[in-house]
């Protein structure tokens, strides 16, 4: 049972909202409301903010504490004797060429959109726009340093939790009567009556995932249960949406995190077994009270509850003889209905040319994971540089199933931030430099000259 409709703030809310955005623009930390709107956009209800859609008031407040942010935190002069220096602030200087390559994708993408005839191009553009561009735009620039992205996750955390308690409460589900029956067996909604509920539940795995880099980074007792707590019952309202691609990337995304953590010295271990236990224990109790939340009807066990290529071959199929029979330049997102794979997608919606640039930018995101793991002991920063890069990995696993390159905001603005966080850390090459080897030569070439 399908219950569409919005979200409406009651004041209370509304006055919270209110103060939160003053203090991010007073501040200057664009990072808050940046997360909250990653966030509601994923929510698939439009959420009124007085007679707006929060979209707008939330962008409007991200404008406004980005100007405040570049203006004191971190001056940028348009003046021109300036200008160059202060921006060079801005952009890392190591594999700076992905900002021309990421524009000339977004533009063609949305050129192919609209040079074809795909009816509802907003549904496409919106996001490329909004959420991909701006969002990895404003990541770049914000979240340099470990207390930026503390505060972005803690924000998401926060607007990720209360949109699954507001999705609840939009289906007169109160928190204490999932004491009662937590898989809501008794009542006739399925994914929590929203009908996009992939979208639903990756705002929901992006919580749950930044809520295990704030745990493992908690410094009391009481700030780490709570933010354990956060992050399972965000896990859990994934259960609730059904949503096995979410819930095999999140599984994947958080072996990343914990693989990390176990293997740097002295980052206090013990968090580890505790976070797994716990997931164990809310699994294996859910699957105890409410087995259908784990291994759903007509399914024979966890391995094809788990699988996310089910029922995907079939569409793979027909995406890609679309993609056979259309031109260079792909079907301009006609087929979106074949978007379940980032590959195969892209290939129909935007040819060869999109896979070109996708190509491009796995080879960039790649080029992340010296940084993403390099041994850096008094560099608060790793941490998140992981645990932005496990988002990026779940875009790709649930992608493989699930997504579509430009409407995906996380598989883009995550690989950002990692970039930002990465500025100043040393990673040893792999290999000997040729620059060194030519001296070494040379050296030999002049002492044999010098013995003759």
């Amino acid at each position: 049972m399908i219950v569409p409709g919005p979200i409406i703030l009651n004041p209370i809310e509304l006055a919270l909202l209110g103060l939160v955005c003053l203090y991010a623009v007073w501040r200057g930390r664009p990072e808050i409301p940046l997360a909250m709107y990653l966030s509601v956009a994923l929510w698939t209800r439009t959420v009124f903010v007085g007679p707006s859609a929060a979209t707008w008031p939330l962008l409007m407040t991200i404008v406004l504490a980005l100007i405040r942010y570049l203006h004191v935190v971190r001056p940028w002069s348009l003046l021109p004797q300036r200008l160059d220096a202060t921006t060079r602030q801005l952009v890392p200087a190591t594999d700076s060429w992905i900002i021309p390559w990421m524009g000339l994708w977004w533009s063609w993408a949305l050129c192919v959109l609209f040079l074809f005839d795909y009816t509802n191009k907003m549904t496409i553009a919106r996001p490329v726009l909004l959420f991909i561009v701006f969002g990895s735009l404003v990541a770049l620039m914000v979240i340099r340093d470990a207390g930026a992205a503390r505060r972005f996750a803690l924000a998401y955390l926060l607007a990720s939790a209360y949109g699954l308690y507001a999705a609840l409460r939009f289906i007169d589900v109160p928190l204490s009567y999932l004491l009662s029956d937590p898989g809501l067996s008794s009542l006739p909604y399925r994914n929590l009556g929203i009908r996009e509920y992939n979208f639903f539940s990756h705002h929901l795995s992006i919580a749950f995932l930044l809520g295990l880099g704030l745990f493992l980074q908690a410094r009391h007792l009481w700030s780490m249960i709570a933010v354990l707590a956060l992050a399972l019952f965000c896990g859990y309202g994934v259960f609730l949406t059904g949503a096995r691609q979410s819930l095999s990337g999140a599984g994947l995304a958080a072996s990343l995190i914990f693989a990390w953590a176990l293997s740097r010295s002295g980052k206090k271990p013990w968090r580890v077994p505790l976070a797994i236990a716990a997931i164990v224990v809310i699994v294996v109790f859910l699957y105890q009270v409410a087995p259908h939340l784990v291994v759903r009807e007509g399914e024979s066990g966890l391995g094809e509850s788990f699988n996310v290529f089910e029922d995907r071959g079939g569409l793979w199929l027909i995406g890609w003889n679309y993609f056979l029979a259309s031109p260079v330049w792909g079907w301009g997102f006609e087929q979106k209905l074949w978007s379940h794979n980032i590959f195969i997608g892209t290939l129909a919606d935007q040819g060869l040319v999109g896979m070109v640039f996708l190509i491009g930018y796995l080879v960039w995101a790649l080029r992340r994971l010296p940084a993403v793991w390099a041994q850096t002991p008094n560099d608060d920063r790793s941490i998140w540089r992981v645990v932005f890069f496990s988002l990026f990995l779940f875009a790709v696993v649930h992608g493989q199933a699930s997504g579509n390159t430009m409407s995906t905001a996380h598989l883009h603005w995550p690989l950002w931030a990692v970039w930002a966080l990465s500025i100043g850390v040393a990673t040893a090459p792999a290999h000997q430099p040729l620059p060194a080897l030519c001296e070494y030569v040379s050296m030999q070439l002049q002492q044999g000259y010098s013995n003759e």
